[in-house]
């Protein structure tokens, strides 16, 4: 029996070394695969395919290994981050700026080289016009040339100093050289400016747009008129401006449009200081008030669009307008009514486009906006000082509503700089009198705020304006409000001796603060009582420092003696309240 169990015996032993073997065989090939799994993955330079083909191999072989932990120890994949890709110095140098820049060098080449030709007399004064214009034709001819050919920044340039060529060739024939007359020169400048504006137009390109405006505007300037009128003059301009700025929002050229609107004012400007003649005012008024009516109506028809700023140029439109207005007639002694008369037309006719608009459920922040400012310009013109602020101060409360009622951040601005000026007004006309013009103001001031403070506060609520405004305006009415009581107290304690009203003023202080804490414990409200017994330390600081210099020695025992048991009272029902 021994002896036959020894074959198998060995048998088994024999299977499981070869086991073994195998075992061991299958970990270093394992090893093996996650060393160049390892090594292909961590390669920035592999491909994605190599890293493909490489990986799958590998992870279907290592996947029988009795190697649980690998399956756990997964790390997740980080998505490498792309490079940004380098910047074509080659394309934006040698494309975009070197044609700039050497175009101009070739103009003045051409320039110094025509000068030399006249100086030696072999160019006449009509043949250095008709070079001009033939230089400008080729100019012409390669820009469209370039731009077939895929070269959009150097046809631009040839195109822009095509136009610029020949308006100057134009200018010498007519101001230098008297070849042309006047009406002949200006019909060449409008159709060499319209000519540009048809290039800059079919090529899309806000930047010959733009030379095209600016060469536009100059050209009542190039014409030589013994006896300018100034209705031709700012009616060029003028409709010159209001064409640029409907094509330039037909086609979205941001910056023409604003070009368009804002350089009109410039040529005006200079005219009328040169002009010095009032005869030419109601011209250029007629001019800007037509292009604001132009922006008027483009803020009607477009009013859900504002991708090109109609809304922020209708604005400044009317702020120019009103400039310009009271520039010529608001300064005058005689014609004073005419700037007082036209804002309150602007402001009925701007309330009663925001109610129209608001009624129509379209957007009229700006139309409101405006509506305030006209009134808030006629105020202050209409209005003496003292009776300014309180108008200004009700205007102001009621914009600010408005602002936060329909979530119109202009109208919140606009409000916020009336009323603070409003304010300043007041601020700055104290009360010397009971019954005047300041202490109306002043109560304005304090009616005002505590009522913003409620607006804000329910608004608060709702979610329509930030807390920290409630708890600012919290903090106004009751600092403006003890400026009040303590300016009324003042006027009627004026014909007491100086320690009476000292006495008198301090008192009122100290029954301020009581006032404030009693409410504050009544309502429930902390901040009530934390203002109430500041104002008390503040009372106390008065009569430290104002007060005790000046005053006797009963006062002084008469104050301190009542701030104290004040004081100690206030303790005392805080306790009790406990």
């Amino acid at each position: 029996m021994r002896w036959k169990n020894i074959p198998k015996i060995r048998t088994t032993k024999g299977a499981i070394m070869d086991l073994e073997l195998r075992v061991a065989a299958l970990e270093k090939r394992v090893k093996e695969l996650e060393l160049l799994l390892d090594h292909v993955l961590n390669r920035p330079n592999a491909s994605e395919s190599e890293r493909t083909e490489i990986s799958a191999p590998a992870i279907e072989h290592a996947q029988p290994a009795p190697r649980p932990q690998l399956q756990q120890e997964t790390v997740p994949a980080v998505p490498a981050k792309e490079p940004a890709p380098p910047r074509d110095w080659e394309h934006l140098i040698a494309r975009v700026w070197l044609p700039r820049i050497f175009i101009i060098v070739f103009l003045l080449g051409v320039l110094w080289g025509f000068t030399a030709a006249v100086s030696a007399g072999f160019i006449t004064e009509p043949v250095r016009c008709l070079l001009g214009v033939v230089a400008a034709g080729l100019m012409y001819w390669q820009g469209e040339a370039q731009i077939r050919r895929k070269r959009t920044a150097l046809g631009q340039v040839l195109l822009g100093g095509a136009s610029g060529v020949l308006i100057l060739s134009l200018f010498a024939a007519h101001m230098l050289f008297e070849l042309i007359p006047s009406w002949f020169a200006f019909v060449l400048y409008i159709v060499s400016i319209a000519a540009s504006v048809f290039i800059a137009i079919r090529h899309r390109s806000q930047a010959l747009m733009i030379i095209t405006l600016l060469a536009g505007y100059l050209v009542p300037f190039m014409v030589d008129s013994a006896h300018p009128n100034m209705w031709i003059f700012a009616g060029y301009e003028g409709l010159f401006s209001m064409a640029m700025m409907v094509l330039s929002l037909r086609y979205a050229f941001r910056g023409a449009y604003f070009t368009a609107f804002g350089v009109l004012h410039l040529p005006l400007l200079i005219s009328t200081l040169l002009s010095h003649s009032e005869s030419d005012k109601p011209a250029v008024l007629t001019v800007i008030i037509l292009q604001h009516l132009l922006l008027f109506g483009i803020s009607l028809l477009r009013s859900e669009d504002s991708r090109i700023g109609q809304r922020i140029t209708l604005f400044l439109s009317f702020g120019l307008v009103a400039a310009w207005t009271y520039g010529f007639y608001g300064t005058a002694v005689n014609d004073r009514h005419v700037y007082e008369w036209m804002l309150a037309l602007w402001s009925l006719l701007y309330i009663g486009t925001s109610s129209w608009l608001y009624l129509q459920k379209r957007a009229f922040s700006v139309h409101v906006s405006i509506a305030t400012f006209s009134i808030f310009l006629w105020l202050i013109f209409v209005l003496h000082a003292d009776q300014a602020g309180s108008a200004l101060l009700v205007e102001g409360g009621i914009a600010l509503c408005l602002g936060v009622r329909f979530q119109s951040r202009l109208q919140q601005i606009s409000g916020a700089l009336t009323y603070f000026i409003g304010m300043l007004f007041v601020l700055t006309h104290p009360i010397h009198d009971i019954g005047s013009h300041e202490t109306f103001a002043w109560f304005v001031l304090v009616a005002t705020i505590g009522g913003l403070y409620a607006f804000y506060r329910s608004s608060a609520q709702k979610g329509l304006a930030p807390s920290r405004i409630s708890l600012l305006l919290l903090w106004m009415a009751f600092i403006l409000l003890l400026i009040f009581v303590s300016q009324v107290t003042n006027a009627l304690t004026k014909a007491l001796n100086s320690d009476y009203q000292h006495l008198v003023l301090s008192g009122v202080w100290a029954i301020y603060a009581v006032l404030l804490i009693v409410a504050g414990l009544f309502v429930r409200k902390a901040k009530a009582n934390l203002i109430g017994i500041l104002f008390l330390f503040v009372t106390l600081l008065k009569i430290i420092f104002i007060d005790l210099p000046d005053v006797s020695t009963a006062i002084r025992a008469i104050l301190f003696i009542g701030l104290g048991a004040i004081g100690v009272g206030i303790s005392r029902l805080f306790y009790k309240r406990k």
